[in-house]
């Protein structure tokens, strides 16, 4: 990079070094660490992830690091930066910096970068910062950080909302899934079951001119189909290998409510929608998604049921795109996979969610153009882009060792994979003349003890009473507050109080899961009582109180809401497991 750029130093009056590009200064000719302050000042913004454009000889990284009150994270991107500043580098990362960016290859880490800020108050602010002149030396490169920040937020903001919309949903279904979890623990034996071709059957308007070749080769393939999608093929008489399903929500199981599903079998994750699991018979297997790390190890350890983790995201075409790899050893090709209103339809014929997009929509605030499949703009949204942008992580953050091809044709162009008509994978990787797959691998349930049954229900009877310990001292901590009697200062019966019940209900809350009815209350919780600069003591007394109360009012609610669920499923072992 610095082979395109005369970079010379020079010491200023004050006997500070600056920096000179081509002809831009990076840094003041006189003083630097003045400018450096007034510039740090002018940019901090409490509780945000800054992200500097612009390293140069790092003032503006120490000025930052002074302001910053909230051990807010700093990012910092500098294609300039090489081994003669090494030094340097080695000087500020003693101080603590997050992370360091130094070339353009590595914009396509900065969505992974943040995702490790661990953080949540910070999950969707940025600030980002252009050091002076950088923007001219690299006009292009910086409007790439921009969007590139901009598809970030809108996909956080997009999971942001799923997770305040299913939370309690996903809640629920986890613990009527929790009697078909511990049956469909066999995932693992179709791990690299097959070496033959793996086609995703995603439910975008271009699934449609694919059918055809679809029901040609079906025999001497393994067909996955994502969700809804199973309408649009059903129609088509193809009956699919394996659906797979994470969808929670009632309208989704509306899509399976009236079909007879005779030989396909159902892969799904703990949150899927009971009903579905239902309409497979005993053809079903359970994993975990990567992000539910804490139901995982509530499965496993207290469970004691390994289920198989399987990366996604958003979208129930992602985890299957994981799936395929991990049942064969075979080249996939993704099919539907439009992300993008083609031929403005919004998807595959015969599909119950379909809907024909109207000119008018498109100027919307939600509608924008993207790179298309054959190069030219498409139309998409924030959703459909939330669910591209997770694609292209997947395929950064995991390479394949399967040969994987984009063979939608139509909607976006998915970077990292390779683009390939339907067409030329059927002839290169489908070979008729060869035995058909085998599609039946038998021992589908796993066969549950009595004895198991009665220890499972055993754990959740021991769970019901922790429940009841959390809501006690959730309402002892809710009256501890009423009582405090102070509008500025919390006395110290009442911090003793809170403490206590903090503590009970930490140790409480370790012993039973629920994990997704308490991720949005959390996000709430640290999200909305950020502390203000410079707040008055009342001020800060006002803060706490008002955020342990909600706190403990909207956890309270979520104990009461899971022990309901976890005595329906104790009373379904007693009923349908342990008759006698």
């Amino acid at each position: 990079m610095q082979n395109q750029f005369i970079i010379e130093t020079f010491e200023t009056k004050l006997g500070n070094m600056t920096l000179k590009v081509n002809d831009y200064f990076l840094h003041s000719k006189y003083n630097p660490i003045l400018e450096a302050d007034r510039f740090a000042e002018n940019h901090y913004e409490p509780h945000h992830i800054h992200i500097l454009f612009g390293y140069g000889l790092g003032y503006i990284v120490d000025s930052l690091k002074e302001k910053f009150k909230y051990n807010e994270p700093l990012i910092i991107i500098d294609p300039l930066f090489d081994d003669s500043l090494l030094e340097v580098q080695a000087e500020h990362s003693e101080k603590g910096l997050d992370k360091f960016l130094y070339n353009s290859k590595y914009i396509n880490k900065l969505d992974n970068i943040i995702d490790n800020i661990k953080s949540v108050d910070f999950q969707n602010t940025f600030k980002i910062i252009c050091s002076p002149n950088y923007e001219k030396l690299f006009p292009e490169f910086y409007l790439q950080i921009l969007k590139k920040v901009k598809d970030i937020q809108k996909s956080n903001m997009v999971n942001e909302v799923t997770i305040f919309s299913y939370s309690e949903i996903w809640q629920k279904n986890f613990s009527e899934n929790l009697i078909s979890l511990f049956e469909d623990r066999n995932l693992v034996k179709l791990e690299q079951a097959y070496s033959c071709p793996v086609i995703i059957a995603s439910g975008g308007p271009s699934l449609t001119k694919q059918l055809p070749l679809l029901k040609k080769i079906q025999d001497n393939v393994i067909i996955i189909v994502a969700g809804s999608t199973i309408n649009s093929v059903l129609h088509y008489g193809i009956e699919p290998d394996y659906v797979a399903s994470i969808d929670g929500a009632e309208v989704s199981y509306d899509q399976f409510r009236e079909l007879e599903l005779n030989g396909s079998k159902l892969f799904y994750s703990v949150f899927n929608h009971p009903g579905i699991r239902k309409k497979f018979g005993n053809r079903g297997y359970a994993f975990t998604a990567n992000s539910d790390k804490a139901i995982h190890r509530y499965l496993t350890e207290k469970i004691g049921l390994n289920l198989p983790t399987i990366v996604g995201g958003g979208s129930i075409a992602q985890y299957a795109y994981s799936l395929a790899q991990y049942i064969s050893s075979g080249p996939i090709a993704l099919i539907g996979q439009d992300l993008a209103y083609t031929n403005n339809q919004t998807h595959a014929a015969n599909n119950k969610q379909a809907e024909h997009i109207e000119e008018s929509w498109k100027k919307s605030d939600n509608m924008f153009t993207v790179d298309g499949f054959d190069g030219e703009a498409v139309w998409t949204s924030s959703v459909f882009n939330s669910m591209r942008i997770t694609f292209e992580q997947m395929i950064e953050n995991y390479p394949p060792k399967n040969i994987v091809f984009n063979c939608t044709e139509g909607g976006v162009r998915l970077k990292g994979f390779e683009q390939k008509s339907f067409k030329d994978f059927c002839e290169e990787y489908v070979q008729e003349e060869l035995p058909k797959k085998v599609k039946r691998i038998e021992d589908h349930a796993y066969k549950v003890s009595p004895d198991e049954w009665g220890k499972l229900k055993e754990l959740l009877e021991a769970e019901l009473e922790d429940y009841v310990q959390i809501i006690k001292y959730l309402s002892k901590g809710l009256t501890a507050l009423e009582n405090n009697g102070s509008n500025t200062v919390f006395n110290n019966k009442t911090l003793k109080k809170l403490n206590k019940v903090d503590k009970e209900i930490a140790n409480r809350f370790s012993k039973v899961q629920m994990d997704f009815i308490v991720t949005p209350i959390t996000l709430e919780v640290l999200k909305g009582f950020l502390e203000k600069e410079n707040e008055t003591a009342t001020e800060k007394y006002t803060r706490v109180f008002n955020q342990t109360k909600t706190l403990y009012s909207k956890l309270l609610e979520a104990t009461k809401k899971s022990k309901i669920y976890t005595e329906n499923v104790v009373k379904r072992i007693g009923n349908e497991k342990l008759i006698k």
